[in-house]
């Protein structure tokens, strides 16, 4: 649940940059919507096997509950909406059950094509369509990671998120150990971070190895580089851990490093760091069969 400490920083967020808000309604209805219980109910009773390099949702098959999907897709465009984002409300509570199947498969897959695609489909703007799509598989993800975190090995090694695949929002360092953990801005998940390497590509090279330190934050918050691949990732020093419903705002606080990266010619890596293969089911609650076209 996203308790009373999301809302605060959310409000503190908004006071400060106003001009986010288009940003953060909709990702403040994502994170309420992580409360709701149906969606641990449309992951499948045991979880894909585990082992130390696949993600836990790879190959899984989802059965959401159609009414709460659109619910939720239609709250996050309401907010967007009212903060002033084009979005077309009106278009997308007319899509019927495939087209939010697809777009909610698209959203958990990382597909940019897909997500184009399903806009041209419903008439919509394929950039509000893109920018909304992580936020449409929020509160799934955060299921996954509450239901299935646990069985994660705990020496997993690859850069990428061992529930959702994807590449790392940010790293944590962690107290007066300086213990590095990196999160997962989609589902919250953390798990282990190397300390001079990659998170990436993996490479180890020192000396293609780099930072971007704002004067002002330098001993807060910086940008580490790789050379062999052009990627950055911000790192964060915490004494504790950020509560997973709140790693999304953690990214959007430090978006200015993202800026000065992006700037100085540093790249993220587009997509998952691994495939999901993931299926999306959509069925009617009891009684309501047919309420989707």
């Amino acid at each position: 649940m996203t308790g009373p400490a999301v809302p605060a920083r959310a409000a503190v967020l908004a006071r400060r940059r106003p001009e986010w808000e288009p940003w953060l309604a909709p990702l403040q209805a994502a994170l309420a919507a992580v409360a709701e219980p149906g969606w641990a109910a449309a992951l499948p009773a045991s979880p894909p096997p585990a082992d130390d390099r696949r993600p836990r949702l790879a190959g899984a098959t989802l059965e959401l509950d159609a009414r709460m999907t659109r619910t939720c897709l239609l709250g996050l465009v309401e907010a967007a909406e009212r903060a002033g984002a084009p979005v077309a409300r009106a278009r997308l509570a007319g899509a019927d059950a495939a087209d939010v199947g697809s777009l909610l498969e698209a959203s958990i897959e990382q597909d940019a094509a897909a997500l184009v695609a399903i806009a041209g489909r419903l008439a919509l703007e394929p950039a509000a369509v893109t920018a909304l799509a992580p936020l449409v598989a929020m509160p799934l993800l955060h299921a996954a990671r509450a239901r299935w975190m646990a069985g994660v090995p705990a020496a997993w090694a690859p850069g990428y998120c061992p529930i959702c695949g994807a590449w790392p929002a940010l790293a944590e360092t962690r107290g007066l150990e300086g213990e590095r953990r990196l999160r997962c801005g989609r589902c919250g998940a953390e798990w282990p971070g190397q300390w001079l390497a990659c998170a990436f590509c993996g490479n180890r090279d020192h000396h293609r190895l780099g930072a971007l330190a704002p004067e002002d934050t330098r001993d807060t918050r910086r940008v580490e580089t790789c050379e062999a691949c052009r990627g950055f990732l911000k790192i964060v020093t915490v004494l504790t851990p950020a509560p997973a419903v709140e790693v999304a705002l953690v990214d959007l606080e430090t978006v200015e490093l993202d800026v000065a990266a992006l700037d100085a010619g540093w790249t993220r890596p587009e997509g998952l760091g691994h495939p999901l293969g993931v299926g999306v089911r959509m069925a009617a609650p009891r009684g309501l069969r047919g309420w989707l076209r």
